[in-house]
């Protein structure tokens, strides 16, 4: 399932920072909508690794500075995307809810939601596919010894690894059978991306955003356009679109 919420801004500047306040925004619409999804998705020792991925699109004009990015259209579409229906239904039914309603970003500025589309998944048929990111790829490398996180772009020769061993962990007993061998086989290759660092809770964070391709098993295809690629995925990174 694939969404665009369209939002108005009561004013055109915004901190840099930005996803950590459409984050916030999002979890007060779910916890207003439905309190025993919002403690599935974020009550305490709820795992990080969510089942959705999400982007922000700024509406022309926009100017970036060091720490804030001045939309002058007052508008900017958040993108969600999910493979799983009940997450879907719960999100979209959290953020219609408050259609219409201003929410407190900061204390001079606020937002709110006007306009709801429902896109189109298009169906990936064949064992490759060529994608473009819609919000950064996190590419983190956890160290379970000091507990330490490492972030990686792909210009790091084994960012591919590193995303395949992630994926190991996050889908292990997702699906119905054993599927760490098609993980295993799975082919990413960085067609053409940059490097960003990205500011996220106070962070600065290194990450890629650009044309890649997979090459692999079509269910795993499908599943990873739909729910995205790397890490912090319902943070606002990782979501990508089919070209």
């Amino acid at each position: 399932m694939r969404f665009h919420f369209t939002c108005e801004l009561e004013n055109n500047r915004l901190n840099i920072d930005y996803r950590r306040k459409i984050v916030s925004y999002l979890k007060s619409c779910i916890e207003k909508s439905n309190k025993d999804f919002f403690e599935e998705l974020y009550g305490k020792g709820k795992n990080s690794n969510k089942e959705f991925t999400m982007s922000v699109y700024f509406v022309p004009e926009t100017i970036i500075d060091r720490d804030n990015i001045w939309v002058n259209s007052k508008k900017i579409i958040i993108n969600l995307s999910t493979p799983d229906v009940y997450t879907g239904i719960q999100l979209y039914n959290a953020l219609s809810s408050q259609k219409f309603k201003w929410y407190k970003l900061s204390k001079d500025n606020s937002l709110r939601v006007v306009k709801i589309t429902n896109e189109k998944e298009k169906i990936i048929t064949q064992g490759k596919a060529v994608f473009n990111t819609l919000s950064p790829i996190v590419i983190r490398d956890h160290d379970k010894e000091t507990g330490k996180d490492w972030f990686c772009t792909f210009e790091d020769e084994n960012a591919g690894e590193i995303l395949k061993r992630n994926l190991q962990t996050e889908l292990e007993g997702k699906f119905s059978r054993d599927i760490s061998h098609d993980i295993k086989m799975l082919k990413i290759d960085f067609i053409k991306m940059k490097k960003v660092i990205v500011k996220s809770y106070e962070l600065k964070i290194q990450a890629s955003l650009g044309v890649l391709s997979m090459e692999g098993e079509q269910y795993l295809l499908q599943y990873l356009y739909q729910r995205g690629l790397g890490s912090k995925r319902g943070l606002c990174f990782g979501m990508l679109e089919l070209i």
